[in-house]
């Protein structure tokens, strides 16, 4: 199993990475970067670092480079902003999401065995996919994200003999929880709202492996499931 994250290097990014790497049923894992960071190539033999400097310029990104992401089983995609950035939050998961498919498309056309992409896309418990709806905080932000897990699903679904897409949808991410705030942040909010990082690293790692029958995941699943994940590898250590 191949399983490629980009954004591996970001806050988020890096806990999928470790949770990937934690399962024996993944041999493979691209980590594609803006920029090469040693952390992370040099965290397990089987980590493989891909470099695409601008997201913005997918057309300059060399054959040598698509080939180590394009044959991936899974794709996790965990870029994006809490800002209004359209390039980061809207267009450059839908190019990347595109080209990829088209050069998966090519390498059937030319003989290659390829099982259906996994795509997996970080999104949110508040972005709106009802463009419409009133909204009383972020507006632009959550919209904006809301289109794009639209449009990807939406890709997915027209493309289906190559691609199966995944929204996972997390509430507050609390990195590094184990701290007073953050017990209180899961106190207040609970399972609905929360997610501790290795909830969500634990749920994401499992469904780039075994897909899921949903394609839109919320926080609720994920920290049930991403429990009782963690729960079994302690059991089994």
């Amino acid at each position: 199993m191949k399983v490629a994250i980009v954004g591996a290097t970001g806050s988020i990014g890096r806990v999928f990475l470790e949770h990937t790497l934690r399962r024996d049923d993944v041999d493979s894992v691209v980590a594609v970067t803006r920029k090469p960071d040693s952390s992370v190539s040099s965290t397990d033999a089987r980590v493989r670092s891909a470099i695409i400097p601008d997201f913005g310029a997918l057309d300059t990104v060399t054959d040598t480079t698509w080939s180590a992401i394009e044959d991936a089983d899974a794709l996790i995609w965990a870029i994006g902003t809490y800002d209004v950035n359209r390039d980061v939050n809207y267009a450059y998961p839908l190019a990347f999401l595109e080209t990829l498919t088209q050069r998966r498309i090519d390498m059937r056309t030319r003989g290659r065995k390829l099982r259906k992409l996994g795509f997996i896309l970080l999104g949110g418990a508040f972005t709106q996919a009802n463009q419409s709806l009133r909204l009383y905080f972020l507006p632009e932000q959550r919209r904006m994200k809301g289109l794009l897990q639209s449009e990807i699903l939406a890709f997915a679904d027209k493309n289906s003999d190559y691609i199966v897409a995944y929204v996972v949808r997390p509430g507050g991410i609390l990195i590094g929880w184990n701290s007073i705030v953050n017990w209180l942040v899961q106190w207040v909010f609970g399972a609905s709202l929360a997610v501790r990082d290795e909830e969500l690293g634990s749920f994401v790692a499992d469904l780039a492996v075994t897909g899921s029958e949903r394609s839109v995941i919320e926080n609720w699943e994920i920290v049930q499931t991403g429990r009782t994940l963690l729960a079994n590898a302690r059991i089994n250590y």
